[in-house]
C-alpha cells in the first residue's frame, strides 16, 4: 500500500486520479476516486497535490475539470515569478526598514541615554542674569530652589516674584525652601506670603548647606564656592549629577515645615524658646561659631550672642560648655537638637 510522504504527497494517487479526470473529462472527486480505486485518505493526499501542482480547476463545487501539463507549467511559472517579484518588494523594504533603524533611530536613542554631564561656570553678572532668565523662560514642569540666606535686595525679590508669576501662570510647579530666621524681618515675610498668594509652595528649615536651582529636574544651578556664592555659578544639565541634586533638594523638603504651618515650639518647662533660638541651639550644637552661625542665619552676629546669652540664663549655666552638659541632659533640648 502506497501511502502520502512526509510532505503529504501521494504522487501515484494524484496521476491515477489525473488520468481518470483527463479520460472523462469532467468528474467529481468521488467519482474519480471510485474510478481509481483509492480508498478515501489517498485519494484526498492526492488531490491535493493536483491542487498543488496546478492539473485541475472547480468552481464553486461543481465537477472538476482536467489541465494540461504545459499550461500548468506556465502557471506555475508565472506564479513563481509573481512570488519572485514580491520577494524582492519585500527585501527592499526589509533593507529600508533596517537602514532606518540601524542609522536614524538606534543612534537617536543610544544619544539619547548616553550617560553625559556637561557643566559650565558663569561670572559677571549680566551673564549670571541672562542665564536666570533663559532658564526661567524656558521652564515647563518644575523650579525648585533651597535657599540658606542672606536674602538679596528687595528689587531682586521682586523681580524673582514676578518671574515666579509667569511661571505659575503657564503651569510650571513652583516650590522654595527659606530659612525660618527671616519670618522675623516683614519684608521678607511679606515675600514669602506673596509666593504663596501666588501658588508657590513654600516650606522653611533651619539651615541649608548652599544655594540650589533644579529646573524641570534637568538642569541645575548652584554656587560655584558655596563660601563664596556671589563670585559665579555652576551649571550643570546632564541625568547624573542632576538627579544627585534633586534628591538633595526633595530630602530638605521633606524635612522643611510648611510656611503656612504653626511653627513648633517646645513644651513642659520650656515654652518660650523660639524658632530662631531653636536654630542657634542646632547649630552651636555642630561646633559652629558665633560668626558662622550668623552667616548661615543670616542674621547679625550680636543676635547670635543674645540667643545664647538668653539661653545659657535659661539653663541657669555660666559657660557654653556648661550649657552644652545641661542641653545633653535635658530630654526637650534633645527633642529640638534631633529636630523633633
Amino acid at each position: 500500500m502506497v501511502v502520502a510522504d512526509a510532505a503529504g504527497r501521494d504522487e501515484d494517487a494524484a496521476l491515477a486520479l489525473y488520468r481518470e479526470l483527463r479520460k472523462n473529462g469532467e468528474a467529481s472527486v468521488e467519482e474519480l476516486r471510485v474510478s481509481a480505486g483509492l480508498d478515501v485518505a489517498r485519494a484526498a493526499a492526492g488531490w491535493a497535490w493536483l491542487e498543488r501542482l496546478g492539473l485541475v480547476r472547480a468552481k464553486d463545487g461543481g465537477p472538476a475539470k482536467p489541465v494540461e501539463p504545459h499550461a500548468a507549467i506556465l502557471g506555475a511559472m508565472e506564479s513563481y515569478r509573481t512570488a519572485a517579484t514580491e520577494h524582492e518588494r519585500s527585501a527592499r523594504e526589509m533593507q529600508r526598514v533596517l537602514d532606518s533603524l540601524m542609522t536614524v533611530y538606534e543612534p537617536a536613542v543610544a544619544q539619547d541615554d548616553a550617560v553625559g554631564v556637561a557643566v559650565r561656570f558663569l561670572g559677571g553678572d549680566a551673564h549670571k542674569k541672562q542665564m536666570m532668565i533663559d532658564l526661567n523662560e524656558s521652564m515647563r514642569i518644575s523650579c525648585d530652589s533651597l535657599h540658606p540666606g542672606p536674602m538679596p535686595p528687595m528689587e531682586i525679590l521682586n523681580s524673582s516674584l514676578e518671574r515666579d508669576r509667569t511661571m505659575l501662570a503657564r503651569g510650571v510647579r513652583v516650590r522654595a525652601i527659606y530659612p525660618r530666621s527671616i519670618l522675623h524681618t516683614p519684608r521678607y515675610l511679606r515675600y514669602l506670603q506673596d509666593m504663596t498668594a501666588l501658588g508657590a509652595e513654600v516650606r522653611l528649615i533651619d539651615h541649608a548647606p548652599y544655594d540650589l536651582l533644579v529646573f524641570d529636574r534637568h538642569t541645575a544651578l548652584l554656587a560655584a564656592d558655596p563660601e563664596d556664592p556671589s563670585h559665579s555659578l555652576a551649571v550643570v544639565v546632564g541625568a547624573v549629577l542632576v538627579k544627585s541634586y534633586i534628591a538633595l533638594f526633595e530630602d530638605f523638603w521633606l524635612r522643611a515645615a510648611r510656611f503656612d504651618a504653626p511653627q513648633p515650639t517646645a513644651g513642659g518647662h520650656l515654652p518660650e524658646v523660639t524658632a530662631q533660638e531653636r536654630a542657634v541651639i542646632r547649630l552651636m550644637a555642630d561646633g559652629l561659631s558665633d560668626d558662622q552661625i550668623a552667616r548661615k542665619l543670616s542674621v547679625h552676629r550680636r543676635t547670635v550672642q543674645r540667643a545664647i546669652s538668653k539661653l545659657m540664663e535659661r539653663l541657669d549655666a555660666t559657660s557654653r560648655f556648661e550649657a552644652g552638659l545641661k542641653l545633653a541632659c535635658d530630654a526637650e533640648f534633645a527633642a529640638l537638637l534631633s529636630g523633633a
